[in-house]
């Protein structure tokens, strides 16, 4: 049973259903978010279920790696990047 907690600085499970981008963006705030089924047009975010976040992106991989097998999950960070930063994928 997943327990939901009412902080940013701390992990969050949600039980929230179906929820938009814009829905998802205001919940988490500045973290990394885990979702589950995620459903995208024209290459955009439309719909996903929020199963977890968390600030430290470990934690949030860390519950990837609990998941079953089989189900299709994408990771985001929705939080303001450093414009001066490289990064390389």
């Amino acid at each position: 049973m997943e327990v939901a907690v009412k902080t940013r600085k701390k992990a969050i499970s949600g039980q929230d259903g179906l929820m938009t981008e814009r829905q998802i963006k205001k919940k988490v705030g500045e973290a990394w978010a885990l979702l589950k089924n995620p459903v995208y047009e024209k290459g955009l975010l439309v719909t996903a279920e929020l199963l977890y976040y968390n600030a430290d992106k470990a934690k949030v991989r860390e519950q990837l790696r609990k998941r079953e097998p089989g189900g299709h999950y994408a990771m985001f960070y929705y939080g303001t990047i450093d414009p001066n930063t490289v990064y390389i994928l």
